[in-house]
């Protein structure tokens, strides 16, 4: 049940994306898909919660046994572990944690929990377990957005990629500037969403 705050928020952004496909037609070329998929939850779809193009374009650059670490899981993790990727997730919510756990036995799953009760030091810091250059995607979709963008720059391999979700909110513009990796920006419809998603590819440059 949503609260009516949230009822608003939706509003609002529904309004936004209706004033933006009056300019942008062609951002808004999925919605056939996006009716199909229903109110399907992402996980019942397994499928990310990001723009189908988006979906579209891992599908092609992603090949089984690449390396994948995300802040935040869902039906992302569903789905890449169903193109044969090795996954790594890292979550802050113990209870949804738990939930996700009940729908795989994937051996190919690594689920780490961090409670943001030390100001999410340790949910930020996770990555830092692997080598530099170690994960062939780094998906940046739960809290502490900015911090994981920083956090993540390094353990992307050379011509790997740094997705990050909802980079229409103002507070990550700067972490996303100091960047200096190609940068394109994916703007449409995504599974279980009826407002626009934003977000941002970032590919590392091959050393």
């Amino acid at each position: 049940m949503f609260t009516s705050a949230q009822l608003r928020h939706q509003a609002r952004l529904m309004g936004r994306s209706v004033r933006h496909l009056a300019s942008h037609p062609r951002d808004g070329r999925e919605v056939g898909r996006l009716a199909r998929a229903g109110v399907r939850s992402t996980v019942k779809l397994r499928l990310p919660w990001l723009p189908f193009r988006l979906i579209d374009l891992l599908g092609e650059r992603l090949r089984p046994g690449m390396r994948v670490f995300e802040y935040g899981g869902g039906g992302s993790t569903l789905w890449f572990l169903d193109q044969g990727l090795e996954v790594v997730t890292d979550e802050h919510d113990a209870a949804w944690a738990r939930i996700l756990k009940e729908t795989t036995t994937s051996s190919s799953w690594d689920l780490l929990v961090h409670p943001l009760d030390d100001g999410g030091a340790a949910y930020v810091g996770a990555i830092d377990a692997y080598p530099d250059g170690h994960f062939d995607l780094v998906v940046v979709d739960g809290r502490h957005r900015a911090r994981c963008v920083a956090a993540s720059l390094a353990k992307v391999r050379p011509g790997g990629m740094l997705v990050v979700d909802d980079v229409d909110r103002e507070r990550y513009a700067a972490a996303l500037d100091a960047v200096p990796w190609q940068r394109t920006d994916i703007i449409g419809f995504a599974p279980a969403k009826p407002s626009l998603s934003y977000t941002s590819v970032l590919v590392r440059p091959d050393d």
